[in-house]
């Protein structure tokens, strides 16, 4: 190394970096599907045109996440707390504007 360079950082031995580009779109594939799994629960409360609302708003996350898979593998975890944050947001607007029943 050249004089005044920084010294590269050493990880302690055992410990692994997590590769957002390996593993990212599949933690991010599990997110989607568990966002799925409260869709389909939505039917407890949300009339059957809300459940197909939520499905949509997640068919175009799953769109988002076919391309951004290939873009920017790393990036694709956002897009499963975004699909979750969007179903807080529909029920939300559901519940307080359209009156569905909890």
């Amino acid at each position: 190394m050249k004089p005044g360079s920084m010294k590269p950082a050493t990880r302690a031995p055992g410990r692994r970096r997590l590769d957002l580009d390996r593993s990212g779109p599949w933690i991010a594939a599990i997110g989607l599907l568990a966002v799925l799994w409260l869709v389909v629960s939505s039917t407890l409360y949300a009339p059957w045109w809300g459940v197909l609302l939520h499905l949509v708003v997640l068919g175009g996350f799953v769109a988002l996440y076919a391309r951004r898979v290939r873009e920017r593998p790393a990036s694709t975890i956002w897009i499963a707390v975004a699909a979750f944050v969007a179903w807080i947001a529909v029920n939300a607007v559901g519940v307080l504007l359209l009156d569905w029943r909890l």
